[in-house]
Order: structure tokens, then sequence, then C-alpha cells
């Protein structure tokens, strides 16, 4: 039997199990603002882990700055940026597309956009502002 096979029969005979991974899954990751500090693969890297727990961080484009809607979200410094990253399944590259803004010491984003099939997490800390 293939694998494929094999999960979806364990998981049909084990539900609670089922629902338990799909909600560690989709949970939001942790966030380390004095981490995300130290260069811009570190703050893409939390942004990215933030709204996709499960993703593997491929690289980092920086798209321009500020971001045009910074005043918006009160913030005193934005760039916008483009991060690569893979899915569960090495075969699956997406990128989203994110403005990361600062004040004082604090940082937020904004997901502009996305290309992954499942949606990224709106439960982000960082869809608020989160301090170090």
């Amino acid at each position: 039997m293939d694998p494929v096979s094999l999960a979806l029969t364990f998981f049909m005979q084990n539900p609670s199990l089922a629902m338990s991974a799909a909600e560690k899954a989709t949970a939001p990751g942790s966030v380390d603002v004095a981490r995300m500090q130290e260069s811009l693969v570190d703050l893409s890297k939390g942004v990215l882990l933030c709204y996709h727990r499960t993703a593997r961080f491929g690289a980092v484009d920086y798209i321009g700055a500020p971001f045009n809607r910074q005043l918006q979200y009160g913030a005193e410094k934005s760039m916008v940026v483009r991060i690569r990253y893979a899915g569960m399944g090495a075969m699956n590259q997406y990128q989203m597309v994110v403005a990361i803004m600062g004040k004082e010491n604090k940082v937020r984003s904004a997901v502009l956009t996305d290309t992954a099939v499942i949606p990224y997490n709106k439960k982000c800390v960082l869809e608020d502002w989160v301090g170090a």
C-alpha cells in the first residue's frame, strides 16, 4: 500500500489524532523580536514562520521602502520584502510579499500577497505590534 493510502487509513481510524495534527500545523508560530533585529534573513524567517509554521525559508528579496501605507499602521519606518519558501512537500514553492513595519522597539507586518494554497495564519502575533 502506498504511503498516502496508509496515512489516510490511519487518520480515518484515529480522527482525534488527525484533528490534533491539523491544529498543530495551522497554529501560528512564535516570534522572537530580539532575534529578528539581527538581520533581514532572521527578520524574514520570523515573519514567515509566524504566518506559515511548517514552511521552510528559501530566500528574501528586498523590494523597497517605505511601505506606502505605513502611516495607516502608525509606523515610523517600513519596508516591503518578498519571501520565497517551500511548503511541506519539497516540490511546492511559494512566495509572499510582506510589509514589515517598525516603531520604537516594536514590529508588525502586513501580508500583501501570498501564493500558498493553504492561507496564511491570520492569528500571527505580527498582525499587531509586538515588542522586543
